[in-house]
């Protein structure tokens, strides 16, 4: 030790800086390949200058809990540090590392000086023989990368100051330069990477240093024009190409130069085949530190064959959206033309089915409107998937009512409901918008499809309708619509199928429901449009669940109460109802009254509550009863009622599966002061509740209140209308369907007596055929408005059979008010009539008799004109006697009477050969004898309108 130091001790100076100044001259200058060489020749320099045993340098692998020595140099006389250069663990050496990483070296004189805390390292040193030891870090970027260690394997020596300094200095020397090689050795990779990439590219790339001289080029650009990168690099393009090459692209370089900026040009260029190409140039420039271009750095495309791929796909798509007008144009001529005969059909099976049948004869008619049900639907179908598969299916954007929308669609239906016994209701959550902003046709449609289905695969039980808000976000609601049934259910193989076209759960030829299978598909498309999804859940044989969500934006939201119920705290609602889910349906619509409400499920019940509660604060105001209820019907509870003191004074509303003609008179007969529709619409319970409890007047100023309430029975409208229709068959159809209705109508032949028609006499609806010869129904609507101005209106309804997109849009555009696409939905047409005949005071016409039924009578009795109309003067000069005289023995429930002068009316009439009178008589003689007062109402109200 002390011949060791003193040797350490008497180096002067400048030997530590000839070494430090060595090291660095070398170390300056060294390359990659020389690299490991010179490290080791000055790792023994050091250690000889030092004289030291061992001096290595570990580096850490990419994983730094591993190391790796780089170089290690020893004595002769003594082992390596380590015989192979593998990796080895960092944590064998815990405590060593720690110093490593926290101090600037790690000097140990002594082993025995060890702290207690480096178990691991005196083993390791012990075992190695090390006597002292100095480590000192490699740092890059103050990161350690590795470290240096210096070993004494003889005797102990003492580490100073000064050797310590000059050993850190010539540390650094070491990191720089291994940081400087592999930095080199990256850029190098990246560069010759680049290279790869530039002259095996396809794309052609180049850089120009002004607008007719290349900087450099990559090979996909040279052997366009057959040469090599050499030819063009730091070339001027005139000394290279030919004039007309050089001018194209000297013009383009310009225009990219000009635009000082990321541009984009193509350049029609011949090729080293002489061939003419399109290369589509994307240009860049690089500016210098005074915003100058220095170089414009250009890629290229050869774009020829994709030119003219798109000249074959615009030439093909012109093709094809030339066959795809003719298919529209085929399909909307299609339409049409199936559609006129399909209204005869559709038209005259109404008209048969209204007259005497045998009931072999009115099951031949049913099943002659089932198929012809059908092939409306299919006909319907095809157009609709043919817009769908077209693309051209547009959605509507308009604000409307959706419990209105929703409430239609279900009520639609009820008549096929109500034929098989089904029960149908719809519960609409009273959180859901009142007006939303979308396609209220497309969301009837959706609606249209299920619930028919529903009602075509249930046998028996019950359709529902429920309608939630799910959630809302930026004014869009989130509605989710559930279709249940009690039907027949489907295979579980067969649910992932049915929203597929042309697909049914049932395909087989013998299958029992028909149908075309296109309704659940363009249901599924449609419900795409609306930003939603549509799904099934089904049990064979106990029925299905078929949900669907659209998103609609919100227009109004929930109105508040337009009547004060808050004030009636102690009014008392009693539903009475055989069916549960119909009772909740009610019970919820009125719950938001804050009326309290009680129920029964029978006629029995209903008076036992009644009368348990009479002398309460729970007596019973308002009793809402269905009519149909097993063991006493509603009309039969409502006659026991009035029999009870306490009970003749709770004002009674009627709830119907169905009305027919004369339900109103009826009802007002045994007692009630209004009556709904099943299933019941939220707005209609309402107003009959605060009609009954007087908070609004039963008066004219709101029709579709009026229409309910029946504290007044008046007679039936007459409508003025006016038929525009150029064919006969059309024509014949809808005559007699007025007719049938005790309607009639102005009729002609083309859109120009239209016009002349609605100058001379103020009708109430006009229905317009659109294709016809001399004016058609758009022009003829455009001269109508221009006649009236803004002093009148008269309601034109499209009467049309074309339905192809854009058809209503036409309509209205031209001026009218409605549109119905033929066959005709008589239903919606007569539902149209009343909603736009304006109220007249009518006076009875009984001369009507005579016109309608003389000839015939002349025919049948071969008397001449005048004496016939001799007869049947004096004959209905005897009606309006006969028929008070009926009807006050109605009033008076005196059966007996009725019955004798209903006789005499029949015997008259059958006489006079009036087959219309005497028919409804023959009914309403019957009535009587069976003393049934509400088919009495009904047929005298019958026999009465033919006066009107």
């Amino acid at each position: 030790m002390s011949n060791r130091g003193s040797y350490m001790n008497i180096r002067h100076s400048s030997d530590y800086l000839k070494l430090i100044n060595n090291i660095f001259q070398k170390f300056f200058d060294v390359d990659r390949i020389n690299y490991h060489d010179e490290l080791k020749k000055t790792l023994e320099e050091i250690g000889l200058f030092f004289n030291l045993d061992r001096v290595y340098i570990y580096y850490f692998s990419k994983d730094p809990t591993f190391m790796k020595i780089e170089c290690q140099w020893n004595r002769e006389c003594i082992r390596p540090k380590r015989e192979s250069m593998q990796e080895e663990v960092v944590y064998a050496l815990p405590w060593l590392f720690r110093k490593i990483k926290n101090n600037d070296f790690v000097a140990i004189d002594s082993v025995e000086e060890l702290s207690s805390e480096a178990i691991f390292e005196k083993e390791a040193f012990s075992i190695e023989k090390i006597k002292s030891f100095l480590a000192i870090p490699l740092k890059s970027d103050k990161e350690l990368v590795g470290f240096i260690g210096y070993e004494s394997l003889e005797k102990p020596m003492k580490w100073e100051e000064e050797q310590i300094k000059i050993l850190i200095n010539i540390s650094k020397v070491f990191s720089y330069t291994r940081v400087r090689l592999l930095k080199e050795k990256e850029y190098e990779s990246i560069l010759n990477g680049q290279a790869i990439l530039l002259n095996n590219s396809e794309s052609q790339l180049w850089a120009l240093k002004n607008v007719t001289s290349y900087a450099t080029v990559n090979e996909a650009h040279a052997k366009f024009f057959g040469k090599k990168k050499s030819d063009l690099e730091y070339q001027d393009l005139y000394d290279i190409f030919d004039i007309d090459t050089a001018n194209k692209f000297s013009e383009v370089s310009w225009k990219l130069f000009q635009q000082n900026e990321p541009a984009e040009m193509e350049l029609e260029v011949k090729n080293w085949k002489g061939e003419d190409r399109i290369l589509q140039i994307k240009s860049k420039p690089q500016w210098d530190k005074a915003g100058n271009i220095k170089y414009l750095i250009c890629t290229a495309e050869d774009i020829t064959e994709k030119r003219l791929a798109e000249i074959e796909l615009y030439k093909a798509k012109e093709q094809a959206e030339a066959a795809n007008i003719a298919k529209s144009q085929f399909l909307a001529n299609m339409s049409h033309e199936i559609r006129t005969p399909m209204n005869g059909i559709f038209g005259f099976l109404e008209l048969l089915q209204s007259t005497d049948l045998s009931l072999e004869q009115k099951e031949f008619i049913r099943e002659a409107k089932s198929v012809s049900d059908v092939l409306l639907c299919l006909i319907n179908d095809i157009l609709d998937f043919s817009k769908i598969e077209a693309k051209k299916l547009v959605m509507e954007q308009i604000k409307f009512n959706l419990r209105t929308t929703i409430e239609d669609s279900v009520s639609l239906h009820v008549p096929q409901a109500t034929e098989k016994g089904l029960d149908l209701y719809s519960m609409i959550d009273s959180k859901v918008p009142e007006e939303v902003i979308g396609d209220p046709s497309r969301l009837k449609q959706i609606l249209n499809n299920l619930i028919s289905n529903a009602v075509k695969f249930t046998e028996s039980g019950e359709i529902s309708v429920a309608v939630d808000y799910l959630e809302e976000e930026n004014e869009v609601a989130l509605l989710n619509f559930e279709v249940k049934d009690t039907g027949i259910g489907i295979r579980t193989e067969d649910v992932s199928k049915i929203f597929k076209s042309f697909s049914q759960a049932d395909t087989s030829t013998t299958r029992k429901y028909g149908g075309t299978g296109l309704g659940l598909a363009i249901s599924s498309e449609l419900v795409k449009l609306m930003g939603g999804e549509i799904s099934v859940e089904s049990i064979l044989g106990e029925g299905s669940v078929f949900k669907f969500n659209v998103r609609l934006q919100i227009g109004k939201r929930v109105c508040k109460q337009k009547f004060d119920f808050e004030k009636f705290n102690d009014i008392n609602i009693l539903i009475v109802d055989g069916n549960g889910n119909s009772r909740k349906v009610i019970s919820s619509y009125i719950r938001e009254t804050g009326l309290k409400i009680f129920e029964a499920e029978d006629a029995t019940s209903a008076i036992t509550t009644i009368l348990s509660n009479a002398n309460t604060e729970n007596k019973i105001n308002i009793a809402v009863i269905d009519y149909q209820m097993s063991g006493m019907n509603g009309y039969e509870l409502a006659t026991t009622l009035k029999t009870i003191p306490f009970a003749k004074d709770i004002k009674l509303i009627l709830l119907t599966s169905s009305t027919q003609r004369g339900d109103g008179i009826a009802a007002k007969k045994y007692g009630f002061s209004s009556y709904l529709t099943k299933p019941v619409k939220r707005d209609d319970l309402l107003n009959c509740i605060a009609i009954a409890l007087n908070l609004k007047k039963a008066d004219k100023e709101d029709k579709k209140t009026e229409k309910y309430v029946i504290n007044e029975v008046k007679d039936e409208l007459r409508p003025k209308i006016l038929l525009v229709e150029d064919n006969e068959m059309n024509r014949k159809i809808v005559i007699s369907m007025l007719r049938s209705r005790g309607m009639t109508c102005d009729v002609t032949v083309n859109g120009s007596e239209a016009v002349k028609a609605v100058k001379g006499k103020d009708y109430d609806v006009v229905f317009m055929d659109c294709q016809m010869p001399i004016m058609d129904g758009y022009e003829s609507t455009r001269k109508i408005r221009a006649i009236e101005g803004s002093e009148k209106h008269t309601t034109i309804i499209a009467m049309t059979a074309n339905a192809m997109a854009g058809d209503y849009e036409k309509c209205i555009e031209s001026g009218m008010d409605n549109y119905i696409s033929k066959p005709i939905n008589f239903d919606i047409m007569f539902k149209l009539i009343e909603d736009n005949t304006k109220e007249r005071e009518f006076v009875a016409d009984y001369n009507s008799i005579i016109n309608n039924n003389i000839d015939y009578f002349i025919e049948e009795t071969g008397l001449s004109k005048d004496d016939a109309k001799e007869i049947f003067e004096d004959y209905i000069k005897c009606l309006p006697d006969m028929l008070t005289g009926i009807n006050d023995a109605i009033n008076e429930n005196d059966f007996e009477k009725v019955a004798r002068l209903t006789h005499e009316l029949k015997g008259s009439a059958g006489t006079l050969r009036i087959t219309s009178i005497y028919e409804l008589s023959v009914n309403l003689e019957k009535a009587a004898v069976r003393k049934e007062l509400d088919k009495c109402i009904k047929g005298f109200s019958e026999i009465k309108n033919l006066f009107y």
